[in-house]
């Protein structure tokens, strides 16, 4: 069941028309009071290129889709008490 709720909300998530904000971001450099501005869609993108970036360092290949919602949430609470903070430097710490 999760599996089917993940691909539909993929799905549904690359069916929607990509804004203009979205198509150039330095993901390297995006400061969290920045990230903290984006619409869903592009911060969901952000998250898997995130989720995509991590994994390549430590080899990790599985997603666990139930966790999605808690990683954002966490991201979320470090970045509103550190708004100068690079995101990408929240998940490589």
């Amino acid at each position: 069941m999760k599996k089917l709720f993940f691909a539909i909300v993929l799905a549904a998530m690359f069916a929607m028309p990509m804004t203009a904000s979205a198509e150039k971001i330095d993901f390297g450099k995006l400061k969290c009071s920045a990230f903290m501005e984006l619409d869903a869609q592009t911060m969901t993108m952000f998250y898997f290129w995130l989720d995509g970036y991590a994994s390549a360092k430590t080899g990790d290949t599985k997603l666990d889709a139930g966790a999605v919602e808690n990683n954002l949430t966490q991201i979320m609470k470090v970045c509103q008490k550190n708004p100068n903070k690079a995101v990408l430097s929240i998940v490589a710490d």
